[in-house]
């Protein structure tokens, strides 16, 4: 679990949709299949994400293909090195209605490697991320993200994170954006080297991301 630096008071008092069945600490364990939360929550002082986050897992890897590129080509990897990925966290609001997915990485030579990677070159301009959103459509397109502005990755079309799950031990999970609806999000990076997940039809109920 994750949770914000100098959070508001009160939020565990809070309810969740009758699918968290309690407090967060409840809700990862569920969402794990059993396995229990550390138990100190990772804190991380940024006021531009929820008081409270779910961890899925460790980010490992994604996929994503570039906006306006041919379909029928092979999509574009983006790796990170077993450092980074140890301190780069997907994770998801549970108190969110669709329980929007974030990426938060808490090691600064981790963004800064990021920001070298896909924010200096890439060619695309930095806009609202609420704009961006509104490039895919779907349930998380709308005004409800920070006020950053970003340049966009690509489509996303893959992600892969890495966990423990009651029964199959520490794994890694892929999860393909848009499978059932059609509808992906797409992938952005600030200048800061923070990842951002913009728009999609996923949600992130009980045992996996789904779309």
């Amino acid at each position: 679990m994750i949770r914000r630096k100098n959070r508001s008071s009160g939020f565990f008092s809070k309810s969740y949709k009758s699918k968290a069945a309690g407090n967060p600490e409840n809700m990862y364990r569920e969402w794990h299949w059993g396995v229990n939360p550390n138990p100190e929550p990772i804190e991380v002082d940024d006021s531009d994400y929820p008081d409270v986050l779910i961890e899925c897992g460790r980010l490992v890897e994604f996929t994503y293909r570039p906006i306006g590129g041919n379909i029928k080509r092979k999509d574009r990897l983006y790796k990170l090195s077993k450092t980074d990925s140890n301190k780069t966290h997907l994770v998801f609001n549970p108190y969110h209605e669709f329980d929007k997915l974030y990426i938060v990485c808490t090691d600064s030579k981790a963004k800064k490697t990021v920001a070298n990677d896909l924010y200096k070159t890439n060619p695309f301009q930095s806009v609202p991320l609420a704009d961006i959103s509104y490039h895919t459509g779907g349930r998380h397109m709308g005004e409800d993200y920070p006020d950053i502005d970003a340049k966009a990755i690509g489509i996303l079309t893959t992600i892969v994170y890495a966990c423990e799950k009651k029964g199959d031990g520490y794994s890694f999970y892929v999860h393909k954006m848009g499978e059932e609806s059609g509808i992906q999000p797409i992938i952005a990076v600030s200048k800061d080297g923070r990842l951002w997940i913009a728009g999609g039809n996923y949600t992130a109920p009980i045992q996996g991301i789904t779309d």
